[in-house]
């Protein structure tokens, strides 16, 4: 993969770019949107008006919007990735990052960023798993206190949420839309449902996907049919999810439950 681009009008807020093999961009510029960049080989200098800093693998960057820039390779440099996210998105967050640029030498956010990016870039992970890894990411990276708000009931809000994605989960859901439904901000539904159920949202949808399918397979249709029916993109994402909670292929539970005699 030379390059790849994740962008969806659902999620207007954040684009991920990813390059393979990575150029010299000499020509200073702006972006609109806050950026976060990472590479895993070589070095990139990243320059400013008066400032030149240099980034290495296991190390990010992010740059404030409307702040001039240039980057040249030091060396071949390979695998870089690019996070642009609206300033109003944070803001929602009521994040403010309010320095021109930052390095941030911190091994775990760039593993963090990296696994972000990876499923950013992930055909086979649903627009919800998307929205809310990034919304975890930015409660680790950011580090930015949340006003603490007392809800009175949150066990029959969580219930409520858990309801509807109960009657739901086959649809293409995104946080912002749910959160809306239930008149609460994505950080406080984050925060009810998983204090609740000990599950983030997207993992809780990919559970009952998995119970369905292995209800299916009693049925011994075939696998892709199964996987159609049961909300996944195709057989092997079926087949990856269905092995990470239980620890068997589709294919070797249905051959256990229907034995050739």
């Amino acid at each position: 993969m030379k390059s790849c681009i994740f962008k969806n009008l659902k999620l207007d807020f954040i684009e991920l770019r990813y390059v393979e093999d990575i150029k010299d961009c000499v020509k200073m510029h702006i972006h609109e949107e806050l950026t976060i960049t990472a590479i895993k080989k070589g070095s990139l200098n990243l320059i400013f008006n008066d400032t030149c800093i240099e980034l290495k693998p296991n190390e990010i960057t992010i740059i404030n919007s409307q702040v001039p820039h240039s980057a040249t390779t030091n060396e071949k440099s390979k695998d870089g990735y690019v996070l642009y996210l609206k300033k109003e998105y944070l803001q929602k967050l009521d994040f403010n990052f309010l320095s021109a640029f930052e390095l941030i030498k911190n091994k775990n956010i760039y593993k963090s960023f990296i696994k972000l990016s990876d499923c950013l870039l992930d055909t086979k992970v649903s627009l919800i798993e998307k929205e809310e890894e990034l919304y975890l990411f930015c409660f680790t990276f950011f580090s930015f206190e949340q006003t603490q708000q007392n809800y009175k009931e949150e066990s029959i809000l969580a219930m409520k949420i858990k309801r509807y994605l109960d009657e739901n989960y086959l649809e293409e859901l995104i946080l912002d839309e749910l959160a809306l439904k239930f008149d609460l901000t994505v950080v406080h539904l984050i925060r009810v449902f998983k204090k609740e159920f000990g599950l983030p949202i997207h993992s809780y949808i990919l559970n009952k996907k998995v119970h369905l399918a292995k209800e299916l397979l009693v049925s011994n249709i075939s696998i892709s049919q199964i996987a159609q029916n049961s909300g996944f993109f195709d057989q092997s994402h079926l087949n990856r999810s269905f092995k990470r909670i239980f620890q068997i292929t589709p294919k070797a539970y249905q051959k256990n439950i229907f034995p050739k005699c």
